[in-house]
């Protein structure tokens, strides 16, 4: 079985959330996400990337809906956008190596 990645780089009009709130996102992701993990970070102040690990291709396809929907909430209420988003399956992973 392959684990699956979703990368994404988004812009924020007003700056980047604090690391506060963004950690209170990923709380309620939690309860609610089929993702093994959602890591965000800091690119400048306006930018920041993210990377969703998946247990497989088909877990990400399963919550695509789910994460455009998700999305389209939070862009609303918040104005940023997404400049890029990329997905594949990982080759390796330094810690399960």
């Amino acid at each position: 079985m392959v684990k699956y990645a979703v990368h994404s780089r988004w812009q924020w009009p007003d700056g980047v959330p604090s690391a506060e709130t963004m950690q209170g996102w990923h709380r309620e992701h939690r309860t609610t996400s089929i993702a093994e993990d959602i890591i965000w970070w800091q690119i400048d102040e306006n930018t920041h990337q993210s990377i969703i690990i998946y247990s497989t291709e088909e877990d990400a396809k399963d919550e695509l809906l789910k994460r455009e929907e998700q999305r389209k909430q939070t862009i609303n209420e918040t104005g940023h956008k997404m400049l890029e988003e990329t997905m594949g399956p990982i080759l390796s992973i330094m810690s399960e190596a």
